[in-house]
């Protein structure tokens, strides 16, 4: 991706520009990001999945499409599963992804969403298949916003790569307390460092109708007990 928007300062910048500039790569980043999804779905349809090997070249192709992430199961008869994770744009005023519907209307300030998705197959080798996924995580424009300031992320790919940091350390945490447990964050929100620059913390809290975390801001780790 070229980055058609960047933050341009010398030294952190002013917490109102990078405000302003980090809203305006997000929408370009949900725009971009609205169509993964129809593309991860259309390399589904398209694709035969009757045999272990066939399964693979799907797995493949859809990681292709757009997916962060697949952990396949396979099976013969078209038995299997595969689990696949993506990212999108989230509107949290309407609590709904941001598809390519909504891209005249896209929110002043989006967030990201990570989503857990798992394609089971009916088997028989019919490309009959039951396709479910919802979100895990949630990453506020205000947590970018301070990845901009405080972790000099100035450009869309830098803001992907700071959300996709703090997903793989969501994904650390809740592997080593348990879902549920990271589930029941405090209200202040879990203060866990960053897996990769524990010079950093990102403050998890529990998204309010969602079985889901938020990432809510980004702090410098002082040194605190980490949970």
């Amino acid at each position: 991706m070229t980055d058609a928007l960047g933050i341009l300062s010398i030294g952190p910048p002013p917490e109102r520009h990078a405000d302003r500039v980090v809203a305006a790569m997000l929408r370009q980043l949900a725009q971009t990001r609205a169509h993964l999804f129809p593309a991860i779905c259309a390399a589904l349809q398209s694709s035969s999945d009757g045999t272990p090997q066939a399964q693979r070249k799907l797995e493949r192709r859809i990681k292709e499409a757009g997916a962060l992430s697949t952990l396949l199961t396979p099976g013969k008869r078209g038995r299997y599963t595969l689990h696949f994770c993506d990212c999108t744009g989230w509107d949290p005023a309407r609590n709904v992804e941001i598809t390519l519907a909504d891209l005249d209307t896209l929110p002043p300030q989006p967030w990201l969403a990570y989503r857990a998705n798992r394609i089971k197959s009916a088997a028989g080798g019919r490309q009959e298949f039951t396709l479910t996924g919802e979100p895990f995580l949630f990453v506020t424009h205000h947590c970018l916003s301070r990845a901009a300031q405080r972790a000099d992320a100035r450009t869309v790919e830098h803001l992907l790569i700071a959300a996709e940091c703090i997903m793989k350390t969501v994904m650390t945490f809740s592997n080593k307390t348990g879902w549920p447990t990271a589930l029941t964050a405090p209200r202040e929100g879990w203060r866990v460092p960053l897996a990769d620059n524990p010079d950093f913390a990102v403050v998890l809290r529990r998204h309010e109708r969602r079985k889901a975390l938020v990432a809510a801001t980004l702090l410098r780790n002082c040194g605190g007990a980490p949970r």
